[in-house]
């Protein structure tokens, strides 16, 4: 008889408990839900004419009930799975050193960062820098460019004796990022510098230089391209050092001037990227080519690039000038346009992930 006493209720306690867990895991599993929000693609740079707005495409976007699994304010753009989906499982807890942002990196379609991180520690995020001579500057850096923040992080893209950096291995990021014989600015130094102001104190930004000057787009491709390999190495490079790759920032078209087939082949470089690299829908940001360059034609086809290519964004060149010393190309901007370039490309990122 006390042994049937002691089984019934623990029968009961059993009963009584189940309702309360699963009350609690459906408030959790919750997901709220808002209308597609279209982003200016102007960002700070409305006023110098950035060229038109992109729309987050389609579907909803989703956050984690109460961020309660990962404490990251992940989103999902163009009708993606929700952030909650991203935060559920921790998937926001960082690869080796707890880098913490839900979605980006593992988390469903069209996840993206917080940039608050999870909860789970410092968060390392990871721009690819991607594009020809642009991208990797043509402009000497100056020495106020030089001046070191010990939370921005390049990966070396050679080996540098002026800088000291080793290729394929992290050092604290100062121009040049790209070709250590040029010695040159690009956007992605003032697109950082500015960028760690919007971050907690306790994130860093790794930048993953891929640029080469004079190159196609089709040099870059899967399928054909002799670098696009070299690419994904370098940014898992990123990935297994616990950086979550928030972004790509892209500067090319003057080898594929006026080339119709030209936006489609950039789409399917970002797919391939987006897939191989795990990327979710991860924003791509396009800078034009330079208004009064010899190539500013080209631009019609850069302003494609939003309909063509999801979570896309066009960063205005509105008012940028070509480097006097470009005597040769006419296509190459000057060390200031540079530098307000990188601030653009910050101002339209930090939209695009709703930082």
């Amino acid at each position: 008889m006390r042994l049937e006493h002691t089984a019934l209720a623990l029968l009961t306690a059993v009963l009584l408990v189940v309702p309360a867990c699963n009350e609690q895991r459906s408030s959790v599993d919750s997901e709220d839900s808002a209308g597609a929000s279209i982003v200016d693609a102007g960002g700070g740079a409305a006023a110098a004419g950035l060229a038109g707005a992109s729309t987050l495409q389609g579907g909803t976007t989703g956050s984690a009930g109460a961020n309660a699994a990962s404490g990251a304010g992940g989103t999902a753009a163009n009708g993606g799975a929700s952030g909650a989906s991203a935060g559920a499982s921790n998937a926001g807890g960082g690869a080796g050193n707890g880098a913490g942002a839900a979605g980006a990196s593992s988390g469903g379609v069209g996840g993206t960062a917080g940039a608050s991180g999870s909860g789970n520690g410092p968060t390392f995020h990871v721009f690819l820098l991607l594009g020809q001579s642009n991208m990797a500057g043509y402009s000497k850096a100056e020495v106020a460019d030089k001046v070191k923040d010990e939370r921005i992080k390049v990966l070396g893209f050679d080996a540098c004796a002026a800088t000291g950096r080793v290729l394929d291995q992290w050092d604290v990021a100062v121009p040049p990022l790209h070709e250590c014989w040029n010695g040159a600015l690009g956007p992605g130094d003032y697109f950082a510098k500015t960028l760690i102001n919007a971050l907690p104190a306790g994130d860093t930004i790794g930048l993953v230089p891929c640029a080469i000057s004079g190159e196609k787009i089709e040099t870059f491709l899967k399928a054909g391209g002799s670098k696009y390999s070299w690419i994904v190495a370098r940014a898992k490079l990123a990935q297994q050092a616990g950086g979550i790759i928030d972004g790509i920032l892209f500067h090319q078209g003057e080898s594929n001037c006026g080339d119709a087939s030209w936006p489609a082949k950039v789409n399917t470089l970002v797919t391939d990227l987006r897939k191989d690299l795990n990327l979710g829908n991860a924003p791509f940001l396009a800078g034009e080519l330079a208004p009064t360059g010899a190539c500013k034609q080209h631009n019609t086809l850069v302003a494609q690039l939003p309909s063509t290519i999801s979570n896309a964004f066009v960063v205005s060149a509105a008012e940028l000038v070509l480097d006097p010393a470009d005597t040769q190309y006419h296509l190459h901007f000057d060390h200031d346009s540079q530098v307000t370039f990188g601030k653009r490309y910050e101002a339209v990122m930090v939209q695009a992930l709703h930082w």
